[in-house]
């Protein structure tokens, strides 16, 4: 069969295969369980190399850090592709279904990690399957790579390059075609200070690397007495057993797209210091909270760096816990390919810390930059072009996924920049309430996967 006519033959079985996966809450949390990223984790990567393993392939689970399919061809020399199957947490505010009651409707399934990365792990295990089926000879190894802490902190890929070989090439499939060439370096922050008892509860955020689409915090009674103020739509005031209880609401965005979002723990900030609820000293900590993330472009931070290559550097204050009279930030950045991140840590450690508050974790992780005129992004980007019969060109971003710990490795697919999604803003995306994956894009991914694999086969020795 022809790879169109045998993708429409299966495409029933590929709905249910991405269903099955989404549909298992697989958020990576280290040694729970005793697993290395926890019970969901474990389970859903058993379930995909089940899947794997019955569709012909030959499965590796690597200590239940990570998995593999592979399809051997006549050498050992491998071409690879990485996808993960952890994801982020659920978030609020769905509305098509429940995060993890995947539904395909209208020819688009619906649930989390259905886009990243699920969905798209599918299509290649289509592809494979495909290649197994049709008795097509290869001269190079094909594995495709199952990550679980891919959202977390890349341990799963860092245990893998430990243990084995990379391939000699390797497509990521967790971006948009054409080629991603290059990704912004990316800055963790983790920061803290002491509050005063006063703050009962603080919380923002579900994920280290999203908008905050929700904030809360409850204060004691002194607070509630002095609190007469009228509030935007964004804002929810209420008493509640004589605490005072302020929830703040905004849009949840990828942290290397926030420009789709709108961060509810500044809206929290901001509403609460333009109000006067705390006295001086929680408000100095609220202000850095409002006043360091004013957009989401690094300008409070005094980090405002942009690049042709990859654009302008990004920062989001993602995730606000506290514990034990400790208030915890975690910050989000993604730098243009050619910024220092030592001369960034420098300046925003300075702001940071003259806000009173204390840096705990500084971590960089530099971006990477590929050629775009390599005869492999050349031809990878051919092949989209001639599947979709649109021009295409290669580019970077902000996110960061396994192609910046492999030694060869471009993003490939399967998302489409120019593609509206069926639901409202701040709906549908990764990291996003409402999380979907268009069908046909699966199926056409899994056609370009394919000549994509016969192409490599041949051009790279």
């Amino acid at each position: 069969m022809e790879i169109k006519e045998w993708l429409q033959a299966h495409r029933a079985e590929m709905i249910e295969d991405v269903i099955a996966l989404t549909a298992i809450e697989s958020v990576s949390r280290p040694g729970e369980e005793g697993f290395p990223f926890g019970r969901g984790c474990r389970k859903v990567l058993r379930m995909a190399l089940a899947m794997a393993e019955r569709y012909g392939l030959d499965v590796e689970n690597l200590d239940d850090y990570c998995g593999s399919a592979v399809l051997k061809g006549k050498s050992a020399r491998e071409i690879g592709f990485f996808s993960h199957l952890d994801v982020v947490p659920e978030g609020k505010g769905w509305e098509k279904t429940k995060p993890y009651h995947p539904v395909a409707e209208d020819g688009w399934i619906y649930g989390r990690g259905s886009a990243d990365n699920k969905g798209p792990a599918v299509a290649v295990l289509y592809a494979l399957r495909y290649l197994k089926e049709s008795g097509i000879s290869l001269k190079h190894t094909l594995r495709q790579f199952y990550g679980c802490d891919e959202e977390r902190k890349m341990k799963d890929i860092e245990y893998y390059l430990n243990h084995r070989i990379p391939p000699v090439f390797s497509l990521v499939p967790d971006c948009s075609f054409p080629v991603c060439i290059g990704e912004k370096g990316r800055i963790r922050i983790i920061c803290e200070t002491r509050i005063s008892d006063k703050i009962l509860l603080l919380q923002g955020g579900d994920g280290e690397n999203s908008v905050p689409e929700k904030a809360e915090i409850v204060l004691d009674r002194l607070d509630v007495e002095r609190t007469n103020v009228s509030c935007p739509p964004f804002i929810r005031i209420g008493e509640e057993k004589g605490k005072l209880r302020v929830e703040a609401s905004g849009r949840a965005a990828h942290a290397a797209q926030p420009e789709d979002g709108e961060s509810a723990v500044v809206l929290l900030a901001k509403f609460i210091c333009e109000n006067g609820l705390l006295d001086a000293d929680d408000s100095e900590i609220f202000r850095f909270l409002w006043e360091a993330f004013p957009d989401f472009y690094g300008s409070g931070l005094k980090a405002e760096y942009e690049d042709e290559i990859s654009g302008r550097l990004t920062a989001v204050g993602s995730s606000l816990q506290l514990n034990d009279r400790v208030a915890c930030l975690c910050i989000d950045m993604r730098c243009p390919i050619t910024a220092d991140l030592q001369e960034v840590e420098k300046i925003v450690r300075k702001v940071i810390e003259g806000y009173g508050w204390k840096i705990c974790s500084f971590e960089g992780n530099p971006g990477y930059y590929r050629d775009n005129d390599g005869r492999e992004v050349r031809r990878l980007t051919d092949i989209c072009q001639e599947v979709y019969g649109r021009t295409f060109v290669p580019y970077c971003m902000g996110g960061g996924t396994y192609a910046r710990k492999l030694p060869n490795a471009v993003g490939y697919g399967p998302g489409l920049p120019f593609q509206k999604k069926p639901v409202p803003s701040g709906h549908g995306k990764g990291h996003q309430p409402d999380e979907c994956v268009c069908v046909e894009n699966l199926l056409y991914a899994a056609e370009i996967y394919v000549k994509a694999i016969l192409m490599l086969d041949e051009m790279l020795e």
